[in-house]
């Protein structure tokens, strides 16, 4: 397997993008943010006059975007000289011409105006272009829009991904060390043990008579019990399973890897209640810990 990070394709699920674009009389931004979640999820604020094209924006996303919580941000400006620009004033003037006449019709003060135009100005239903859908054009120009700034998303999130992928794999290394440890700390296992038990055996007294048949019976039973060759066997081999989902796939390996981190945990567990010896449940501790840091990193990943 490959240690150059260059052949991962880990993707973190967090990232930023921006794009936009100019098109007749309007100009459209976008702008993306993407954070940790467990499925995908996309959220679109956009103007009314582009909610025909949610559906769209988030078939988009969800060709190259596997997991996480993605927030889609839209904005439309006209330009100075559009006649839509015209049209809103005119519109206001209508309305404070209403105004003004309601208060004179009725008696009321007038001097409430400037509120009433702050509030007239700001309601989202006052410029025609928010009341009507837009046209083909200006969908057509956010859906391009739309394209390139999940482009530079995807981007953005491999790479970080390949930070993740350094970090990741160098604790990885650790632990491989670590289970190294381990497997020569418990070579000879069985001999320490018997040893001791005659040593015990004799301090409590020289003359009882041990029969060296029942101790080889205890200290093969003992063995048994304290014997971690299996569970070593089975951690190197989820280590060889999560070096190599570390790679990437064009799926998503954020949910394989968080399993495999499972398993990894659960026979460093078995490791440490079964081993009697002070020096590798030391180093399960350590394990353990390094395990923890990946298990967080893993949390980024798509």
């Amino acid at each position: 397997m490959s240690t150059n990070h260059e052949a991962s394709s880990l993707r973190s699920m967090t990232g930023f993008a921006r794009a936009s674009a100019s098109g007749g009389d309007v100009d459209v931004d976008v702008e993306i943010r993407s954070v940790n979640s467990r499925f995908l999820e996309v959220a679109v604020k956009a103007p009314r006059c582009f909610s025909t094209v949610e559906r769209d924006v988030k078939s988009i996303l969800q060709k190259i975007h596997r997991r996480g919580r993605i927030e889609v941000s839209v904005s439309r400006r006209a330009r100075a000289n559009d006649s839509e620009t015209e049209q809103n004033w005119s519109e206001v003037d209508q309305a404070v011409s209403s105004y003004t006449a309601a208060c004179k019709r009725y008696g009321v003060r007038g001097d409430t105006l400037g509120e009433f135009l702050a509030n007239l100005v700001l309601r989202q239903d006052i410029a025609p272009a928010e009341r009507q859908l837009a046209d083909e054009s200006e969908l057509a120009l956010l859906v391009d829009v739309i394209n390139e700034a999940s482009q530079q998303l995807a981007r953005a999130r491999q790479a970080e991904g390949k930070g993740l992928y350094e970090d990741i794999s160098s604790r990885v290394g650790t632990l491989r060390r670590i289970r190294d440890q381990i497997g020569s700390a418990m070579s000879g296992a069985s001999e320490r043990l018997r040893d001791r038990m005659r040593e015990r055996l004799r301090l409590l007294t020289d003359e009882v008579t041990v029969d060296p048949v029942r101790l080889a019976e205890e200290v093969a039973l003992l063995a048994d019990r304290v014997d971690v060759a299996e569970e070593l066997s089975r951690l190197e081999i989820h280590l060889g399973q999560f070096s190599s989902t570390l790679l990437g796939h064009a799926d998503g390996v954020g949910r394989k890897l968080d399993f495999l981190t499972q398993e990894i945990g659960r026979e460093l567990n078995t490791i440490g209640s079964k081993a009697q010896d002070a020096l590798v449940q030391g180093l399960v501790v350590d394990a353990k810990t390094e395990l923890e840091r990946i298990r967080e990193q893993v949390q980024n990943v798509e």
